[in-house]
C-alpha cells in the first residue's frame, strides 16, 4: 500500500515539546483542500467496491471538504459524481464552484438534520442507481490506510500520547486502533502504555459506537471529553501556531494547552486539516 506522509514539527507548549502531524498538508490548498482524508478517500475508490461505470453520490455539510474532495478524485477516475448539499445560504458557494470545476454536479437538498438528509440521498441513490460511500468514509480499506500511518510513524518515534480531534471518530479510528497496538490481537493490550486524548464534537455515544465497530482500543485508554466551545465557535481570539481547523483541531489544542502538564511522556498531536474560514475565501 502506497502511504503518504506528511511532516511532524516540535512547538513548546508551556514549557513541554509537544509534536505536530502535519496532516493539513496532505493536501496543497489548491487543489485539495488541506486536509488528511484524501488519501483514504482515494483508497476505497481505488478498491474492488466501487464500480467505476456508476455515478457515485456523497452527502457534503458545512464544514466538511467532501464534496471537492469527491469531485476532484472522481474526475481523475472516470467516475460521475453527484455532491448532495444543504440548499442553504450558509454552504459556501466557493466549495460548490469547486465541485462544478471539476466537473462534478450539484444536487441541492431541502435541509434538514444531517440524518434525515442522508436518509433521503439513500432512497434517491437508489431510486436512480447511484453508488455511495459510506457515511463519514466508514470503510475497512479507510481504517487500515490510516493504521498504517500511524503504524509508519511509530517506526520512527516512540510515544506515550496521542491527542486527536474527532469529528465522526473515523479517521481517530484508524490512528488510535494502530496506537493503542489493538487490533485482532487484544491479549497484548497494556492498561498501563500507550494513552489517547480526544475532544469530541459528537456525542459519547455515537463516538464510543464508532471506536467499537472498528475495534480502535480499550475504551479505558481512550480519554473523551466534550468540546467547551461550540461546533460553530471558531474561536477568532485563539491563536495556534500552525494552520489547523477551527471546528476540530484548534479545539483540541486549547485542550492541550490546559491539559499538557497532566500528561506523562512524549505527546503526539495529530493534526487532521487546515483552516475552514481560509479555504471558502
Amino acid at each position: 500500500m502506497d502511504i503518504i506522509q506528511t511532516p511532524i514539527e516540535t512547538y513548546t507548549l508551556n514549557g513541554i515539546d509537544v509534536d505536530v502531524k502535519r496532516d493539513d498538508l496532505v493536501g496543497d490548498g489548491v487543489n485539495f483542500p488541506r486536509w488528511a482524508k484524501i488519501e483514504g478517500i482515494r483508497k476505497i475508490l481505488e478498491s474492488d467496491d466501487i464500480d467505476k461505470s456508476k455515478p457515485l453520490t456523497h452527502l457534503s455539510v458545512y464544514g466538511s471538504w467532501t464534496g471537492w474532495t469527491l469531485s476532484k478524485l472522481c474526475k481523475e477516475y472516470g467516475i460521475e459524481f453527484i455532491s448532495a448539499y444543504p440548499d442553504t445560504q450558509k454552504f459556501p458557494q466557493v466549495l460548490l464552484e469547486r465541485v462544478e470545476g471539476n466537473g462534478g454536479k450539484l444536487h441541492p437538498m431541502r435541509p434538514n438534520m444531517m440524518a434525515f438528509m442522508q436518509n433521503k440521498l439513500n432512497t434517491q441513490a437508489k431510486e436512480n442507481g447511484w453508488q455511495q460511500l459510506p457515511y463519514a468514509f466508514n470503510h475497512p480499506t479507510y481504517i487500515s490506510y490510516m493504521g498504517e500511518r500511524m503504524k509508519e510513524v511509530l517506526k520512527e518515534n516512540e510515544y506515550d500520547n496521542l491527542v486527536v480531534s474527532i469529528g465522526s471518530g473515523v479517521t481517530a479510528s484508524g490512528l488510535i486502533k494502530e496506537f493503542l497496538e489493538y487490533g485482532d490481537d487484544w491479549w497484548k493490550l497494556n492498561n498501563e502504555s500507550r494513552k489517547v486524548y480526544s475532544i469530541t464534537m459528537s456525542a459519547f455515544s455515537s463516538t464510543k459506537k464508532i471506536l467499537n465497530e472498528n475495534h480502535a482500543g480499550d475504551l479505558k485508554n481512550i480519554i473523551l471529553e466534550k468540546s467547551p466551545y461550540a461546533f460553530d465557535d471558531m474561536m477568532d481570539d485563539y491563536k495556534v501556531p500552525f494552520d489547523c481547523n477551527e471546528f476540530w483541531d484548534k479545539k483540541q489544542w486549547y485542550w492541550l494547552e490546559d491539559n499538557i502538564q497532566k500528561l506523562k511522556g512524549k505527546t503526539l498531536f495529530w493534526n487532521i486539516g487546515g483552516s475552514y474560514l481560509n479555504s471558502i475565501k
